[in-house]
């Protein structure tokens, strides 16, 4: 088991970014999405999800990148016409509640910068319907107007080709070896690609997930909420922040990896070597994080991880991925 000290743990760090992000978005609208870029949002439940999760249940739940398929599913493509760079602002607690302590770095990072853990940042769970089995992936509160939406990766809402949207989800910010600092919030809404839950297309596996308040309020006004910026392209100095929980995981406490993204490939994706593991789908690859506020812009949510080289993936983040967020973002 990981050392579960909040003093500093040394990771990688690639430099600063030269980004300047602002509180921008499309200057005009964009023309209408193709079938394999719209998104689909459904109702995902009563709000009642965490009765279903006992500490028992959330021990044994499976990292959630089993559900997704191999990423040598992935189908090389030219890359389709995106707009201008955009992005939307993260925002801070309104009444933040803990001190985020430190991330834990992956095993043989070497820096002197710590990486402190972040209030938007957690694990979540939910019941896969087609198999009925319990599993988890990571999870981030996205900055918007609900003050209630949370972005993962799209396997970790809807089982893709042949499956059907999860149930019993929630959302469990700062997660720490079965605490819970925030409580829990539960799903109402889910929404992801057409592609991914028609072909399980690793290029959309993209989703976000609107949630019901829990007793301290909306989410992101309880732990602040990350920004989210599209069509920075494939190179950007990043932080990544989840839960790996397969070894030399354990899925106790929040781990980082940083450095600069690259193309994998002709994939549509962006990819760093961190060597992170299941349980790490969904988790938020952050442009400029701020160390002290714990808040960045999300440009990436982990979609998939290759064993034998150690290089994580995630969707682009393009117009059709704002469009998404546009879709929700005051969705209640």
């Amino acid at each position: 088991m990981f050392d579960r000290r909040r003093w500093p743990i040394v990771g990688l760090v690639a430099g600063a970014l030269a980004l300047s992000l602002t509180a921008t978005a499309p200057a005009q609208a964009a023309a209408p999405a193709p079938a394999s870029t719209s998104s689909t949002t459904v109702a995902a439940g009563t709000g009642l999800a965490a009765s279903y999760w006992t500490a028992d249940r959330m021990a044994h739940a499976l990292p959630g990148d089993l559900l997704a398929p191999s990423s040598a599913q992935s189908t090389p493509r030219a890359l389709p016409r995106t707009g201008a760079p955009g992005s939307v602002a993260p925002t801070a607690a309104v009444k933040p509640l803990k001190g985020p302590g430190a991330a834990h770095a992956r095993p043989g990072q070497v820096s002197t910068l710590a990486v402190s853990a972040s209030a938007t940042v957690g694990r979540a769970f939910f019941h896969n319907q087609t198999n009925g089995l319990d599993y988890s992936c990571s999870a981030s509160a996205l900055n918007s107007g609900s003050k209630e939406l949370v972005l993962t990766a799209g396997h970790c809402v809807h089982g893709g080709a042949g499956g059907t949207w999860h149930s019993n989800w929630v959302f469990v910010p700062l997660y720490n070896y079965g605490s819970q600092p925030y409580g829990q919030w539960s799903a109402k809404y889910f929404t992801t690609f057409n592609s991914w839950i028609s072909s399980s297309d690793l290029d959309r596996d993209v989703g976000m997930v609107t949630m019901y308040p829990n007793s301290s309020g909306a989410l992101v006004n309880v732990v602040g909420g990350n920004g989210l910026a599209w069509n920075w392209g494939f190179y950007n100095p990043i932080t990544i922040l989840g839960y790996p929980a397969q070894a030399p995981y354990d899925g106790g406490w929040q781990q980082y990896c940083q450095g600069t993204t690259t193309r994998f490939g002709s994939e549509y994706k962006v990819a760093l070597q961190c060597g992170f593991t299941g349980g790490s789908s969904g988790g938020p690859w952050l442009l400029q994080y701020d160390n002290s506020t714990g808040l960045g812009y999300a440009n990436g949510a982990m979609s998939t991880l290759d064993y034998s080289t150690g290089w994580n993936r995630a969707s682009y983040f393009d117009d059709y991925v704002y469009n998404m967020f546009a879709s929700v973002a005051n969705l209640t």
